[in-house]
């Protein structure tokens, strides 16, 4: 698989978790390859709900955050397994709300562009 066709996938996969868990698409995000590593950056809207109550309630809405970065990173882990034929050791997330940044952290059992180059470009059996 191409390179670009991978991060545009990649993408893609992001963007239709943070629709289905949160109701909303990614404000912009960028995939870049290094060494084992797939990096995702993204920017989305803070949870509204949660917006209203951070002052307030600070131990409750990182309780929140932490388990909907848990559900997330379940989601996307799940989709990539679906999509890509790719020896996956890890996925790491985390999330600025006060920036409203996201970034993931993918680890692969190799280097990461010579795994993606092995990848069929039709989706895997799930």
């Amino acid at each position: 698989m191409q390179l670009g066709v991978f991060k545009q996938e990649v993408m893609r996969i992001n963007n239709t978790v943070n629709q289905e868990l949160f109701g909303i698409g990614l404000l912009w995000q960028k995939v870049e390859l290094n060494e084992d590593r797939v990096l995702i950056f993204a920017r989305n809207r803070r949870v509204r709900a949660l917006t209203a109550i951070d002052g307030r309630e600070g131990l409750t809405t990182r309780l929140i955050d932490i388990a909907l970065l848990e559900e997330y990173k379940r989601r996307l882990l799940e989709a990539l397994k679906k999509r890509f034929a790719l020896p996956i050791r890890a996925l790491l997330k985390d999330y600025d709300p006060v920036e409203e940044l996201a970034f993931s952290l993918i680890l692969l059992d190799g280097q990461a562009e010579e795994l993606v180059r092995k990848c069929p470009e039709t989706p895997t059996a799930g």
